[in-house]
């Protein structure tokens, strides 16, 4: 009897990669041992094998997209030389049976429904999850199409030279397909890298944001000359270093205390505020920029945060951090200064309604009192959700985080009290 390799419970989004496959088709695997590498939202999770057997077959191909549903079929184990079950009845629940298995398509399984303009679209068929979504896209009838995929499903690929090769009214989509494919043509191309995993992931988000949330961006140049002053002796005090990031995050949980429409997200055409501040700080890490939260940033001491940050920072680094981590952000701050940036259009982490972007120091004159001296400055580059937020919501957030910023030792002093009491 054949036992059948499952997705299970992970933690991870609704869609992602099957990143690489830890053992070959007519392998031994043992009950425990890895046997595949599913990766979603910026996290990875292992698939281990549910029972000792020869690996018969793989439903899914690595480095395919699939939707991550607890129980769906990745591959099967069994004795060798049994024969593999077909995934059509395995993914409608039917009974794993081998006998008289022939591997084709039961024509039962592969039913369509018709669209209220008649079109013919397949709700049950034996096809990969992106060339399902495409051909929902482009009103295309699958059953129309004969796969080369796995188990000779129908791929994403089979369904785009369908469509190359109709002569229907999807005429004007051939040629958007034929235009992507060409757009290298004459031209000495040296490497292709196809955008897998988390790039992928990130791709996708934030492509869906930047079209969705119509972004509108707002910068203002803070001086943190006061803070930098502060430092050492802050790091004296707490027993431990902190930055410039740390005492910006602080201040910036403080400013989302003071203004709560920031603190929040954009969902079911609703802005939900949020009482929980948790900021996710971006890290440039082995896998691309990722997003740890830091969350309960107004319930932290400045020396619980710092260690916190720096504790998240190094298992991004480290490639060690989990879907835990990366968890219920209310706002996003960005260090592009370490590019040696001073603005960033930055786009928002969905459902976040802002993020802020910090710029590099430098040094530039500020005039106090009627003198003007140079300081050190940083430029703070807000973006927003215009459809909760404007230019006079922008221009408060800055004005209130300038003002923490530029003059910190009332506000330090008043928070630690307000922590101590507590």
């Amino acid at each position: 009897m054949v036992e059948i390799i499952r997705i299970p419970k992970l933690g991870l989004s609704d869609y992602g990669d099957l990143v690489s496959w830890e053992a070959e088709d007519g392998e031994h695997v043992t009950a425990g041992d890895v046997v595949a590498i599913i990766e979603s939202e910026k996290a990875s999770a292992e698939v281990e094998a549910p029972t000792d057997g020869t690996l018969l077959g793989r439903y899914v191909e690595e480095g395919e997209e699939i939707e991550i549903e607890v129980g769906k079929p990745l591959a099967v184990i069994g004795d060798e030389g049994e024969e593999i079950p077909d995934i059509s009845a395995i993914e409608d629940g039917s009974e794993v049976s081998t006998e008289g298995n022939s591997g084709k398509d039961n024509s039962s399984k592969n039913r369509a429904t018709s669209s209220d303009d008649g079109s013919d679209v397949i709700t049950d068929v034996k096809a990969t999850p992106r060339a399902k979504r495409l051909a929902t896209e482009k009103d295309v009838n699958l059953k129309q199409i004969e796969g080369t995929g796995p188990q000779d499903a129908v791929s994403e690929e089979d369904v785009q030279a369908f469509l190359e090769s109709s002569d229907t009214d999807t005429k004007g989509d051939e040629q958007e397909v034929e235009t992507e494919q060409s757009s290298s043509a004459g031209l000495t191309v040296t490497d292709s890298r196809k955008l897998t995993g988390t790039r992928k992931t990130i791709a996708k988000r934030l492509s869906q944001s930047a079209r969705e949330k119509p972004h509108v961006m707002g910068t203002r140049e803070v001086s943190v000359e006061r803070i930098q002053a502060l430092q050492s002796r802050l790091s004296e005090r707490y027993g431990v270093e902190v930055s410039l990031n740390d005492i910006i995050l602080f201040f910036v949980g403080r400013v989302l205390q003071d203004l709560p429409e920031f603190n929040a997200h954009f969902e079911d055409s609703q802005h939900k505020l949020i009482d929980e501040v948790n900021i996710g700080y971006a890290v440039d890490g082995p896998k691309g920029l990722v997003v740890p939260v830091i969350d309960d940033v107004t319930g932290r001491s400045l020396a619980e945060l710092a260690e916190r940050r720096r504790n998240l920072v190094g298992k991004v680094l480290d490639n060690e951090f989990t879907t835990v981590d990366l968890q219920d952000g209310t706002f996003t701050v960005t260090n592009v200064g370490v590019f040696n940036m001073d603005v960033s259009y930055s786009i928002i982490n969905p459902p976040e309604v802002g993020i802020l972007a910090i710029g590099r120091r430098k040094q530039a004159p500020v005039e106090r009192d009627g003198e003007v001296e140079f300081e050190t400055v940083v430029t703070m580059s807000l973006t927003i959700d215009h459809r909760v937020l404007d230019g006079a919501d922008s221009g408060a957030f800055l004005e209130c985080l300038a003002e923490y910023l530029e003059y910190p030792g009332n506000a330090l002093e008043s928070v630690q009290n307000e922590q101590e009491s507590v």
